[in-house]
């Protein structure tokens, strides 16, 4: 009987665990003949039940649905204002937590910001990004930043320009 109990308590825990709601940062390189070009996307990725799969891959389907928004509207907008020319678009990186520095979790976007990114010791496509006066500041921020030090971040980090746009302006 005790057994049955402890296993009826512990599914209703696991049966109500939830993936938390979450900004993701995805990071693209676009590529043009002679030209090159970043955009970094903020999207929000709704909760869902850690036991339902189905719960998962609906969350994770809206994200995309977000993200592919906002790569039109870039393309549509700022880049071909920029430079009239195809462009293959590649995945760079992806963060699910708050990047170093702040300004990109509270900032709308529709600006070009200067960025640090760094490879984790997970691989592509997981990374670390953030804002900083320099590459010294950046490592600062993330070695303060529980999450983001857990990730294992590698040196050196690449600074570069990119395009951001967040949920809510595509």
């Amino acid at each position: 009987m005790l057994v049955v109990v402890a296993l009826t308590m512990l599914h209703k825990v696991v049966g109500t665990l939830m993936g938390i709601p979450l900004d993701i940062f995805s990071l693209y390189r676009l590529r043009g003949e002679g030209c090159l070009h970043h955009l970094l996307l903020k999207v929000g990725r709704p909760g869902f039940n850690n036991a339902d799969e189905g719960e998962y891959d609906r969350a994770e389907a809206a994200a995309d649905v977000k993200r592919r928004a906002l790569l039109r509207t870039y393309q549509a907008e700022a880049l071909s204002g920029e430079c009239g020319r195809w462009h293959e678009v590649l995945l760079v990186g992806e963060l699910q937590a708050s990047p170093a520095g702040g300004e990109l979790s509270v900032g709308r976007g529709g600006v070009y910001v200067e960025l640090w990114v760094a490879e984790t010791r997970h691989g592509h496509p997981w990374m670390v990004l953030g804002t900083a006066e320099g590459e010294e500041a950046f490592w600062r921020e993330v070695a303060r930043d529980e999450d983001l030090a857990a990730l294992g971040a590698r040196r050196p980090a690449e600074k570069l320009r990119a395009f951001f746009l967040s949920e809510g302006e595509g």
